[in-house]
């Protein structure tokens, strides 16, 4: 009888705090989205892989709660490079000697995204949804907003209420209330000598303490090895949206990045880019030689980013100059890519 009161009180207690309220939510750790893209990649080089062909995806979208995304948005970056580094590991722990590896890309792309909801299923703050596939459809939003119905996307999910992943098709324009092209969007060189090793790779990215490279993980990380004496910089660049990589130098002190047009050919120290989500100007680097400092501006209306840090936009008549460290990564408008690496 003596127990009955506390009974009692457990009972109104629950009446008044449901106890799925009382529960601490779950949570998505850096180390749950990372093996969440292993797993993934797991399953691509099992389904893919064709005699002793080994074939995998190199494109991966992930969605997440819009809590979660901006909870975890600092972290990407580490964990885009926890995740090259695995697959890279993967790839020569199964490799044989007579085993060819083939990839479809030439980049490993991340693309990660905030939604509530996706593919008629809710995505909640404890959900992390992975896809993969071997070759990138669009999924610029624009693009995406005008594909027809039909049209699909072949790819690796996870199938719902299991830990199994499979090969789905996937309705494109599902993605469409999806921005991917804000923070977020990753690409990074896949490096043949890292193929071509059974021994598991190092770590392929240099970090800076100060900054997580974000978009840039990716790309700073694997500027190859200046080659120019007479060059200030190395600058890499990749067009998300073309699938295209060119290489540039610095040869000037100061350089203009911007959109290729007509009334900037004559200019000699311009990096044109054929890119429609480039401005006319867009930034501009320069090295100033007293304090043996790179530094960056931003002119462009649409978003400049230095290693997932916003660069605050000025009038090209009064730069504001930020610290531009080497090695760098420069997003441009979320599609367009400059791995900037000093050659001094």
């Amino acid at each position: 009888m003596e127990k009955q009161p506390h009974r009692l009180w457990n009972q109104l207690g629950s009446l008044l705090v449901p106890k799925r309220l009382a529960t601490t939510p779950k949570t998505v750790t850096n180390e749950r989205i990372l093996q969440e893209l292993i797993r993934c990649f797991d399953a691509s080089l099992n389904r893919e892989s064709i005699g002793t062909s080994l074939l995998f995806d190199a494109y991966y979208v992930v969605i997440l709660h819009p809590a979660t995304y901006t909870d975890r948005l600092a972290a990407l970056p580490v964990i885009v490079n926890e995740a090259v580094n695995a697959f890279y590991e993967r790839i020569n722990r199964r490799k044989k000697a007579e085993d060819r590896i083939v990839t479809v890309a030439s980049h490993w792309h991340f693309k990660f995204g905030p939604g509530t909801e996706f593919d008629g299923r809710p995505i909640t703050p404890a959900d992390v949804e992975v896809i993969g596939s071997l070759t990138g459809a669009s999924l610029e939003n624009d693009s995406l907003a005008n594909a027809p119905a039909g049209r699909n996307l072949k790819a690796t999910r996870r199938v719902k209420n299991t830990n199994v992943y499979d090969k789905l098709d996937l309705n494109l324009p599902s993605f469409s209330h999806i921005d991917f092209r804000e923070s977020g969007a990753f690409a990074i060189r896949i490096d043949p000598t890292l193929l071509s090793t059974n021994t598991p790779p190092t770590e392929h990215v240099e970090l800076t303490p100060a900054v997580a490279l974000p978009s840039a993980v990716s790309n700073s990380s694997t500027v190859q090895s200046p080659v120019r004496p007479d060059a200030l910089a190395r600058i890499d660049c990749y067009m998300a949206d073309q699938n295209t990589e060119q290489t540039y130098w610095m040869k000037d002190p100061e350089v203009v990045i911007a959109r290729q047009e007509p009334d900037n050919e004559a200019f000699a120290n311009y990096i044109r880019l054929v890119s429609p989500y480039v401005s006319n100007p867009h930034a501009r680097i320069r090295y100033d030689a007293s304090t043996q400092v790179f530094q960056l501006a931003s002119f462009s209306q649409h978003e400049t980013r230095l290693n997932e840090r916003v660069v605050a936009r000025s009038e090209p008549a009064n730069p504001a100059w930020v610290e531009l460290p080497s090695p760098s990564q420069i997003l441009l408008n979320g599609v367009v890519t400059l791995a900037f690496q000093s050659t001094l």
